[in-house]
Formats: C-alpha cells, structure tokens, sequence
C-alpha cells in the first residue's frame, strides 16, 4: 500500500492525502466495512452464535478434490483461527480478476465445505457496476455478498447454519 508521504510527492496535494487517508482507516477496519444500507436487511444480531472456539484449530481436512486443489489457501488461512460464525474460518481467495471462491473450514474438525457460489464483479458494457465483496463476524452466521453470484447482481444475505448455506434476502442493489 502507498503511504501518505508518499502520495504527497505525487502532486496530488492535501485532496488526495485525505482521500487516502479515509481509504487506509477503511482498510484497517477489516472485512465488516459497510455493504449493508437497507434497515429492513439482515443484521448480524439477528443470527447470533452460542459459543466462540478459542483453542488450537484442527487442520484443513482434504478429502475432496476441490480441497486437495486449494490446499496452500485452505491450510494458511485455516491456521489463523475462526474467524466467522463461532468456529468456522471463512477462506477466501481470488479465481481471476475480479472473482473471490470461498470455503469454509470448521476449526473443530478440519472439515471444510465450499458453498454453492463464487462471488464477482458485475460488468455491463466494459464497466464494473457492482464490484465484489463480503461481510462476515466472528459473532454471527450471516455472511453477505456484494456482487454477481449465480447470475444475480446485488447483495446477498446468507446464512451458515448446520452445514450449509441459505439464501436469506436479496437486494439488487449495490453500494458502488
């Protein structure tokens, strides 16, 4: 990432010190940086977790081939802890530009499960109209897409329950 003393010597001037600024706070801030904006949308409280893993995470199991495939990510990623819905880590990892894959490992088990859906950038005549991306809390089985997935251009709200994930609600609007 470029630094401000940096950009200074761009001749950007004091704008874009202050633009980039406000973009390293955003970056700071991790992944639960503002997708939603309709109140009637799910909130994270609303699908709360009952119990926090807090020990030493089981490795990815990689059984299936998709697994074995993305080994090196589901691995590093894995060793960092849960970081999603009580005791899952939610990995992801780019499959080309503009496209995020993700799986989810169970830190208690090591299993690891790849929903049904990639999530990506939104293209119409040459031009991004909804970029990707994805909020999650360790707290809460919601997790939510920004973007194109399966063919729908928006935001998806889905929850990780028992194993799988369900399509709560779906706004086709996007916050780009």
């Amino acid at each position: 990432m470029m630094t401000l003393a940096r950009l200074r010597h761009t001749g950007g001037g004091m704008r874009t010190v202050a633009v980039a600024a406000l973009v390293a706070v955003l970056w700071a801030t991790g992944p639960v940086v503002g997708l939603r904006s309709n109140p009637q949308a799910p909130q994270f409280a609303d699908y709360p977790v009952a119990n926090i893993f807090r020990g030493t995470p089981k490795p990815p199991v990689l059984l299936r081939r998709m697994a074995r495939a993305f080994r090196t990510q589901l691995r590093q990623q894995g060793a960092s802890g849960p970081n999603f819905a009580g005791h899952y880590t939610l990995a992801r990892w780019g499959c080309g530009v503009g496209c995020v894959s993700v799986a989810v490992i169970d830190a208690t088990t090591g299993a690891v499960q790849f929903p049904p859906f990639s999530i990506e950038d939104a293209w119409k005549d040459g031009h991004i109209i909804c970029a990707h991306g994805s909020e999650f809390e360790l707290t809460s089985e919601l997790f939510v897409a920004e973007g194109e997935v399966n063919g729908k251009i928006g935001r998806h709200y889905f929850r990780w329950h028992k194993l799988k994930s369900s399509l709560l609600h779906f706004e086709p609007t996007c916050s780009m």
